[in-house]
């Protein structure tokens, strides 16, 4: 049965090949709707028992290495998180000096690089708290900040975050509008 299969496949292989080189060959075999049609059924009943026979086959898994780890590289700023040093956990006073820290770094680069300072009349006025107009940015980086007031503190209660994060977007805020030219 098999041979015959394959003759027969073979045949109509070579019958296609002929009829696509020569043309005049397809009418002498008159290609009507009956000869279409019994071809598809021919091909549909192939593909149903090809179909069929796979069925029985048992299906072989590969396995797979792991995959490759990608190395992690640190990203500046990863080290601080604002939000982080603005919950209540322990160790928060020394997160919050060293975002503190960091702000007043980036402030100290700011008015040297952008407002004409030199390094030590930077570092005095982020002291003294003159190096902005905003209250809360200048308390935020001063050497001693002030106490705030019990109305501020009341405020600072129903705003939905804390006020060192408060200070700090200011500062940042701050920051890039004197990058931006527009302080």
């Amino acid at each position: 049965m098999r041979t015959v299969t394959a003759f027969a496949g073979l045949t109509a292989t070579v019958f296609g090949f002929a009829v696509v080189v020569d043309r005049g060959l397809a009418g002498a075999f008159g290609l009507d709707y009956l000869v279409v049609t019994l071809v598809g059924a021919l091909a549909l009943v192939q593909g149903i028992r090809y179909g069929l026979s796979r069925r029985k086959t048992t299906f072989h898994a590969t396995t797979t290495d792991d995959p490759e780890l990608r190395y992690h590289v640190p990203v500046p700023g990863d080290d601080v998180d604002v939000e982080f040093a603005g919950e209540r956990s322990l160790g928060r006073a020394q997160k919050r000096e060293r975002v503190r820290e960091r702000l007043r770094e980036a402030a100290r680069e700011t008015l040297v690089g952008y407002g004409g300072l030199t390094t030590e009349e930077a570092q005095e006025r982020l002291d003294a708290g003159t190096w902005t107009d905003d209250p809360v940015a200048a308390a935020a980086l001063r050497e001693s900040p002030p106490r705030p007031s019990l109305v501020a503190r009341v405020r600072a209660m129903l705003r939905t975050e804390s006020p060192f994060e408060r200070s700090a977007r200011r500062v940042v805020d701050e920051l890039v509008a004197i990058q931006e030219g527009s302080r």
